[in-house]
């Protein structure tokens, strides 16, 4: 830090000394004569006169530019002799400041309530308003000094970012002056905006050299107004104290008068009646009295937290805005959150205002039948049948009209009740919001600012130090009691946790018999029911809580005799008995034998190193549970706390190096078992292990140490709920599967009784044919669709659960709202605006992009588990239905990350026209083949698996891209074919709206064949083949006489396109082979050869075929 103070002066006095020297910066601008505001007005004019142009518009443009430079130039000398006047005066006022300051110390150390008892009220009630407006006055002067005084502390590093930035843009501007060819105006603004550059840096100068003065008179300014508004909240604390005794006081001889008119009555019954009730109502008075009093105190006090609260959000804001990402900040904010009031509510005041509107309603209506005595007095006689005398209606009315005047007071106290009860429960409110405000906004900061320093060299060359601090921090608080007052409360406390746990211990045996008996029961089908699993938890909870007492009672007495505060010690030994208590439970349900093995159906191996991984987890968690306690031995809490700080990286490596790779195996082993790889969840919970504690001690050691613990808490959390969650959700799978089993037993039951009652009454039996394997099946889908519905109730659960863990980290993301990337113009009804892109919009489109990666990528899956499994649809339906819905996520995902960027359908409309219009005739064959394919998707001339004849080629269609079709041959060769030639070209589809087809089979039989024989023989093959269908029936028909056969065809319709060559295959075969056994020549074109003798005119064969055959 004064290495950082060194530096930052050094260059304050670098920028003041160049800014001496250097001639831009020189205050000596007589010699540039600068145009007046009336002379940049008539030029202005004067250019209005011009037609329209560029010329025009960028001189109107310079020239308005050089009239807003002139008024800031008016303002900054303003400013800049203002804050002379402040400097000159600093001494004298500071001097004042303090001598007022006294002067209200000791004022504030007398009571002045004696003062204003000798004042009637109504003077009281005109100097109490008077002095609510003067401190309304001094809050509002006290909030601004104190933002003069936060601003303060960053006041050099703000002057030496405009001084730094004044002289990048004064090098600017000479270059352009340097220019010849620079026009008049345009030089004009550039003079301007260096003369307003001069009193810029003047006025810094000013607030770097002064800049402890100042923050002497702004302290000294705050200090005074703070006291002034004590004294002020004094004196109306006072004068509101002396009213409500006044009040009292007058409430108080109302009550007596009364009673003295009670000793005075007359003897009648009705009239001493009448006086009772009127002593009650002025004891009723009394007490509303009394009870306006206390609102008014309250309303008062809640009125100064208010104030309060609203000038430290005021101070917090400016904090922020000035150390942005400091540690100074970070420390501040530390103890800001120590400083913020807590439990200040007044518990009722909505059915308090409900009350005093009841009573006021029915108090009005009582007193205003009092208004005509002479009616109601008149109405008494007539309802008791009593005539009073003269004097006794003369005592009467001054009676009643007594009760009018206090159930009249009674109201008006009632009023200031709901009044000040109204503005309580507001101002409550308002205290409420800004808290909440306050904590987000704390929150915010706190998340997102270094709470340490950085790992470095430094910090380990002050890490002996530290360390030290912090073991002396321990050592202090060690220490024996110092009150021994609830020593016999805690022993006898702590007496009873040992007894409850020694007789949970005694009866362990007993639990454990039961507990075996319940694991006998498992997947016994007459013994094992839905409660089982439940019943085994509870016990199994109820086994493990004597050790927890036994740890409670244990750390409960060494924290009263060991430690000088021992509530810190007992509210960290409640929490860490109950982490004691769940992972105990946690552990016993992977023993042999245990839950987890008889319930659960895990293996012996898998419990066994699940529960060996399980116990490393502990050992860290543990040990990241305890980090904190370090922290508050130390004044400065997270800011110096090293020894937190190691022992979060040691257990973070713990996680890295011992628990990741084991929890890694230990996985991948259960997948094995259960042969389900490739699960998600698994690899998600695996990727986590191991990349989350990296993460985790990189921000350790970038200083976000706060960050770290915070994420780890949530963490922590987030696993014991996912523990929690797993387990119900194991015991519904297993109440729903022992559910199933047991109506599956009883429905077999139930039909083997009736298939043996039938037959003891001598019916067939064909009719009660037990399908076992049927009634299973159904049973298994109901089972399936009840886990399924399960399923829906119990992964929304996990959702709803992980939110409430990390609920209170969604506002932190709040504060990426704060980081502006970019800004751009948008128009909207209200005009044009601008619009500010941050950090925020670029991680939801980040996330937007990702979720939208992630479905395209498992959309099939999905939509086959979610809808295709489920509903049967027609050949490549399923596929269409993915594509297209592939295509609407991207479009939808990409528009919707534009429009977080800012970057909205309006403004890329005509870029995707210009697109549309350019690539239209560059790429139109791959425009006409994206179209083809969009119209083949909606339109389904074919579809994945159908066999297709296109161009001489046939195969079946594999894929249907955006660009081609590709079709696999019977070579099992991919083709791949446009989109266009599908649309424009003659397509045979094998298989679109009916995939049954004819296969023709021709056969020639010699000359003399039967031909009814061979008939029958052709249909007989067709009919012992099972893939020819019977219909349409296969037909054998007899065409026409060949050369030298007689040709038939045989006619076969096959029902799939698959079952066309083993059919034709089967066919020929079983044709040939009939043919042969009944004698059917299948003819051939057969030509003989013979030589003929000129001579002797013999014809001699060109083969002997005798001879040969001799020969053979």
């Amino acid at each position: 830090m004064k290495t950082s103070r060194f530096f930052t002066a050094l260059l304050a006095t670098a920028l003041i000394g160049w800014a001496t020297v250097h001639p831009t910066f020189a205050a000596n601008k007589s010699k540039i004569l600068l145009p007046t505001e009336q002379e940049l007005s008539a030029d202005l004019a004067d250019v209005q006169k011009m037609a329209d142009g560029d010329v025009k518009t960028a001189l109107t443009n310079e020239l308005q530019t050089s009239l807003d430079l002139l008024q800031l130039i008016q303002s900054q000398q303003k400013n800049n002799e203002d804050l002379h006047d402040v400097l000159a005066h600093a001494d004298s006022e500071i001097k004042k400041n303090n001598a007022d300051l006294l002067a209200f110390k000791k004022q504030l150390e007398q009571s002045k309530s004696v003062d204003y008892q000798a004042q009637n009220l109504a003077d009281l009630q005109a100097t109490l308003s008077k002095l609510n407006a003067q401190q309304q006055e001094t809050q509002t002067a006290l909030s601004k000094a104190n933002t003069q005084l936060a601003g303060q502390s960053s006041v050099s590093e703000r002057a030496q970012t405009s001084l730094t930035e004044n002289l990048k843009r004064t090098q600017e501007i000479n270059q352009q002056l340097a220019d010849s060819n620079l026009t008049k105006t345009l030089r004009q603004k550039n003079q301007i905006e260096l003369q307003l550059i001069d009193l810029k840096n003047a006025y810094n100068q000013d607030l770097l050299k002064n800049s402890d003065q100042l923050t002497l008179l702004y302290q000294s300014r705050y200090d005074l107004l703070n006291a002034r508004l004590q004294v002020l909240q004094q004196q109306i604390v006072a004068i509101q104290e002396v009213i409500n005794q006044k009040n009292l006081a007058q409430t108080q001889n109302q009550v007596e008068q009364v009673q003295q008119q009670q000793q005075n009555s007359a003897k009648n019954a009705y009239i001493q009646k009448e006086l009772a009730r009127n002593a009650e109502l002025s004891q009723y008075l009394l007490q509303q009295t009394e009870k306006t009093n206390i609102l008014t105190q309250d309303d008062l006090r809640m009125r100064n937290v208010f104030d309060s609260l609203t000038q430290t959000q005021h101070t917090i804001e400016e904090q922020i805005s000035a150390l942005q990402g400091t540690l100074v900040l970070s420390r501040i904010i530390q103890q800001q959150k120590q400083k913020l009031p807590t439990n200040l509510n007044i518990q009722g005041l909505s059915k308090q205002i409900a009350d005093l509107r009841v009573q006021i309603f029915d108090i009005t209506q009582k007193r205003n039948e009092l208004y005509d005595l002479d009616a109601y007095i008149a109405k008494v006689e007539s309802d008791e049948g009593e005539k009073f005398t003269q004097a006794e209606k003369t005592q009467l009315v001054n009676l009643l009209t007594e009760r009018r005047k206090m159930a009249s007071d009674l109201i008006k106290s009632l009023n200031n009740q709901l009044n000040l009860a109204i503005s309580l429960e507001l101002t409550q409110q308002q205290i409420t919001q800004i808290s909440d405000q306050i904590q987000s906004k704390l929150e915010q900061q706190s998340f997102w600012v270094k709470s340490n320093n950085p790992i470095n060299l430094d910090w380990f060359a002050q890490l002996p130090r530290a360390f030290m601090a912090q073991v002396d921090g321990i050592v202090k608080k060690i220490g024996l009691p110092s009150d021994y007052s609830n020593l016999p409360y805690l022993l006898m406390y702590c007496l009873g946790l040992f007894v409850v746990g020694g007789a949970i211990f005694k009866f362990k045996e007993r639990i454990k018999q039961r507990l075996s008996k319940i694991n006998g029961e498992i997947n016994r089908l007459k013994y094992d029911n839905q409660w089982n699993t439940p019943q085994a938890l509870l016990l199994t909870a109820f086994l493990t809580l004597s050790g927890t007492l036994w740890f409670l009672a244990v750390c409960q007495m060494l924290g009263f005799f060991f430690m000088k505060n021992p509530t810190e010690f007992w509210d960290w030994s409640f929490s860490m008995a109950g982490y004691w208590w769940f992972f105990t439970f946690w552990l016993s349900l992977f023993r042999p034998n245990g839950i987890f093995v008889r319930h659960f159906e895990f293996s012996q191996q898998s419990a066994v190193r699940f529960q060996s991984v399980i116990k490393r987890i502990v050992v860290a968690v543990v040990l990241l549970l305890n980090t904190s306690v370090f922290s508050n031995v130390t004044d400065y809490g997270l800011a110096n706390d090293v020894i937190g700080q190691v022992n979060t990286i040691v257990s973070l490596l713990f996680c890295i190096i011992i628990i990741a790779p084991r929890f890694k195996n230990v996985l991948r082993s259960y997948e094995d078992e259960k042969k389900s790889h490739n699960h998600i969840i698994v690899k998600i919970v695996q990727f986590g292990v191991q990349i989350i504690p990296v993460g985790l001690v990189i921000l350790v050691a970038l200083g976000y140490y706060y960050t770290a613990l915070n994420l780890i808490q949530h963490l922590i959390n987030s696993y014991i709920a996912w523990c929690v969650w797993w387990l119900i959700r194991q015991v519904i799978y297993r109440g729903i599967t022992v559910s199933s089993r047991r109506l599956a037993h009883r429905r077999l039951e139930e039909k083997r009784n009736q298939k043996r009652a039938s037959i003891n009454e001598g019916s067939t039996s064909d009719e009660l044919v037990l399908n076992e394997k049927e009634e299973g099946l159904a049973l298994n889908e109901v089972r399936s669709q009840l886990l399924r519905f399960a399923d829906l109730f119990i992964w929304t659960a996990l959702f709803g659960i992980f939110y409430y863990v990390w609920s209170d980290l969604v506002t932190v993301a709040s504060y990426l709202r704060e980081v502006t990337l970019w800004q751009q113009t948008t128009t909207t009804e209200a005009g044009t605006v601008m619009e500010s892109i941050t950090l925020f919009n670029l991680l939801v489109a980040l996330v937007i992009v990702g979720i939208t990666y992630v479905l395209v990528r498992n959309i099939s899956g999905i939509l086959e588990v979610l809808i295709f499994s489920r509903v049967k649809l027609s050949q490549g339906t399923p596929y269409t239905i993915t594509t297209l819905l592939t295509y609407v996520l991207v479009a939808v995902g990409g528009a919707w990350a534009f429009a977080t960027l800012g970057i909205s359908w309006s403004k890329l409309q005509w870029l995707f026209a210009a697109l549309s219009v350019g690539l239209g005739f560059g790429m139109q064959e791959i425009f006409a083949n994206f179209v083809s394919g969009i119209i083949l998707l909606f339109e389904r001339p074919i579809r994945v698996g159908d066999t297709v004849t296109i161009n001489g080629v046939t195969g079946t269609v594999a894929k249907i891209r955006i660009r081609a079709i590709t079709m696999i041959d019977p070579d099992r060769k991919e083709v791949i074919v446009p989109n266009k030639s599908f649309v424009t070209g003659q397509v045979t589809n094998w298989a679109l709206s009916n995939t049954i087809t004819r296969l023709v089979i021709s056969v020639g039989v010699a000359y003399n064949s039967d031909l009814e024989l061979v008939k029958r023989l052709l249909l007989q093959a067709a009919h012992e083949l099972p893939s020819v269908l019977k219909e349409p029936e296969p037909r054998a028909l007899f065409l026409n006489f060949g050369a030298s056969t007689l040709d038939h065809e045989l006619r076969v319709y096959v029902g799939q396109i698959s079952d066309r060559n083993d059919t034709l295959d089967l066919l020929n075969r079983r044709v040939n082979q009939l043919f042969k056994e009944n004698n059917i020549d299948i003819a051939f074109n057969q030509l003989d050869i013979f030589i003929k003798n000129n001579d002797t005119g013999e014809e001699i064969p060109f083969i002997n075929m005798e001879k040969l055959t001799k020969t053979n």
